[in-house]
C-alpha cells in the first residue's frame, strides 16, 4: 500500500492510499483537485483520507473502488463506491461525500441558532 500526503492551497493534508495498483501523479492530482474542494464547504474539517483500490479478480465491470473519509470534530463521514474507471469512481463519489459535508455543516449551524437565547421584549 502506498500513501502520500498532499497539501495544495489548503494547509490540511489529504491522505491518499493506493492498494493493488501504482498511484500515478495524474490520479493523485485529480483526487487532490476534486476532493480538496470539500474544505470550501466546511472549515471544521480536520483531515481527509482517500483509499483507491483495484479488484484484480473481476474481469469486467466495476472493479475500481474509492473510499473517502472526512474527519470532523466528534464525527467521521464516509462514502465509497465502485466504477469501471478510476476517474469515474472519483467523479461519482464526490457528490455523495459533498452532500454529507454540507448537511453536517447545516446541522451544526441550525444547532447553534437553536442555542441562542430569544430576546424578551
Amino acid at each position: 500500500m502506498k500513501k502520500s500526503d498532499i497539501s495544495g492551497s489548503n494547509t490540511q493534508p489529504i491522505t491518499i492510499s493506493a492498494k493493488d495498483f501504482s498511484l500515478t501523479p495524474a490520479v493523485r492530482q485529480y483526487v487532490e483537485m476534486k476532493i480538496g474542494k470539500l474544505w470550501h464547504y466546511n472549515r471544521a474539517i480536520q483531515r481527509i483520507g482517500v483509499e483507491l483500490d483495484v479488484d484484480h479478480n473481476q474481469i469486467k465491470g466495476r472493479k475500481h473502488r474509492i473510499e473517502v473519509w472526512v474527519y470532523l470534530p466528534g464525527r467521521t463521514l464516509q462514502a465509497g463506491l465502485k466504477a469501471e474507471h478510476m476517474r469515474e469512481a472519483i467523479d461519482l463519489v464526490y457528490p455523495k461525500i459533498e452532500r454529507q459535508v454540507v448537511a453536517e455543516k447545516e446541522q451544526a449551524r441550525d444547532w447553534r441558532h437553536r442555542q441562542r437565547p430569544v430576546p424578551s421584549d
